[in-house]
């Protein structure tokens, strides 16, 4: 078959490839990874693939709609956003109308309430749930949908489910061909960019889903690979690919392993097969802020310079509440750990949780200060439908009009004011002005763009 894979068109610069997707302040755009295993498998099967990733390519709708009438497809997945679902859904139905083709709906957002999705669209009827590469392959080679596992249809206005499928093993992710070289011919790297990486830079998963998995707002851990669930690669197959980088893609100048959560264990393998097979590729990473001293200092050795790490509150009951299952003690005591042994930190933190004051709220922006990580983000946020955040905050009516947290004492007004104060906080400091003498390129020269969206953001305008 003739395959689009399709990130479908919506509003300039707008991300959906990640595990929330926005307009970032900072232009950033994370690689279509899902669809990318995706398409590779289906290159493997012997099928003719064509990436669209609208967004990040600039593309409007009109741009789009020829590019895929050009291509002709038998079959369009469409990978749907939270805040763009309805335009995703009614562009593929027109896709599907004026090319007369089939058509299934995938990735994490398409998990949360699937059969409210299928209802949203009028043509396409298909939806796969978690994990889509084989489903959509089995789809691709004709294979009758209701033996298809994870797949979801409408026939005759009724939602049929049908058997879950268990998540990919080793030896099926070993048997994926390397994402790297299908993006390396399907999209333009320099149209990806993250600000905590060098660019150009590279997604790839060493594994999927999280060892962790409870915490109880994470979109991916409760629509995609559920759980408390990591299913790794082989470490060859992963020095391998690493290896095709570096000598094929010499343009990279980094790789980021996109796996929910990098673990000691994991972090400890990979970095010792590194080092005995000289990659010298810097990278980064996902952490849970509880790594020991001396992984961190392998990882350090092994080229890692980058480590995107998830505190969300300084609040001990908020933690607790969110199953976070870490103290603020053990992530200052990481942090520091981290800067010792060398690594830089990308510092996500959070507003809007349960039980969340403007009281606690100060005490988070206190203790990012604190912590000086080389770079944070303060997200509002997002409450998505089929997580227990989402329930919570659901039953007990602390949500608005807009799905936002609008909480007891802490209503959504202020929620937004303190993010803003965050920022000021952290951005506008002393400190961060030394990092820009020290780093001019790296915090300054290097994000003029960004600075000119997010200093209006931190004063007076409103973002979503």
């Amino acid at each position: 078959m003739r395959v689009l894979l399709l990130s479908p068109p919506y509003v300039k610069e707008y991300m959906r490839n990640a595990r929330c997707d926005f307009v970032s302040l900072s232009a950033t755009q994370w690689y279509p990874v899902l669809l990318g295993y995706c398409g590779a498998w289906l290159e493997k099967q012997g099928h003719t693939v064509r990436l669209i990733d609208a967004p990040a390519q600039g593309l409007d709708h009109e741009e789009t709609r020829r590019l895929a009438v050009e291509f002709s497809p038998d079959l369009i997945v469409v990978y749907t956003g939270r805040k763009s679902e309805a335009n995703d859904l009614a562009f593929g139905d027109e896709l599907v109308e004026k090319l007369g083709c089939d058509a299934v709906i995938v990735g994490p957002y398409a998990g949360i309430d699937p059969e409210a999705t299928l209802a949203g669209a009028r043509r396409i009827e298909k939806l796969v749930s978690g994990e889509f590469d084989h489903p959509v392959a089995e789809l691709a080679e004709g294979r009758k949908p209701a033996d298809i596992r994870n797949l979801i249809t409408r026939e005759d206005g009724k939602i049929r489910r049908n058997p879950e499928r268990p998540c990919l093993n080793r030896r099926d992710l070993d048997a994926i061909p390397f994402v790297s070289d299908f993006f390396r011919r399907h999209v333009d790297i320099f149209r990806y960019k993250a600000i905590s990486e060098l660019h150009p830079y590279m997604d790839i998963l060493t594994g999927r889903g999280c060892a962790w998995g409870r915490c109880t707002y994470c979109l991916w851990v409760h629509t995609y690979v559920r759980g408390a669930t990591y299913n790794t690669r082989s470490v060859g197959n992963v020095i391998d690919e690493l290896r095709f980088i570096q000598q094929e893609m010499r343009r990279i100048r980094s790789v980021m392993f996109q796996d929910d959560t990098f673990t000691e264990d994991r972090a400890k393998e990979i970095c010792e097969a590194m080092l005995d097979a000289s990659v010298k590729l810097p990278w980064s990473c996902y952490s849970r802020a509880d790594m020991s001293l001396e992984v961190l200092s392998l990882m350090k050795r092994a080229g890692c310079r980058n480590l995107h790490v998830g505190y969300e509150s300084a609040d001990p009951t908020v933690l607790k509440r969110i199953r976070k299952g870490l103290t603020v003690d053990r992530m200052t005591r990481f942090t520091e750990d981290a800067k010792r042994a060398g690594l830089r930190i990308h510092g996500d933190f959070a507003l809007g949780f349960p039980g969340e004051t403007m009281e606690s709220a100060r005490k988070t922006i206190d203790w990012a200060y604190r912590l000086n990580p080389d770079t944070a983000q303060f997200q509002l946020m997002i409450p998505f439908a089929g997580t227990p955040y989402h329930e919570e905050l659901r039953s007990r009516g602390w949500l608005n009009q807009e799905g936002e947290p609008d909480l007891p004492g802490f209503d959504n007004a202020s929620i937004r004011q303190a993010a803003k104060q965050a920022y000021r906080r952290f951005y506008l400091s002393p400190r961060y002005a030394w990092k820009c003498i020290l780093h001019p390129h790296d915090h300054f020269l290097g994000r003029l763009k960004t600075i000119s969206r997010a200093l209006p953001a931190m004063f007076w305008k409103k973002w979503s």
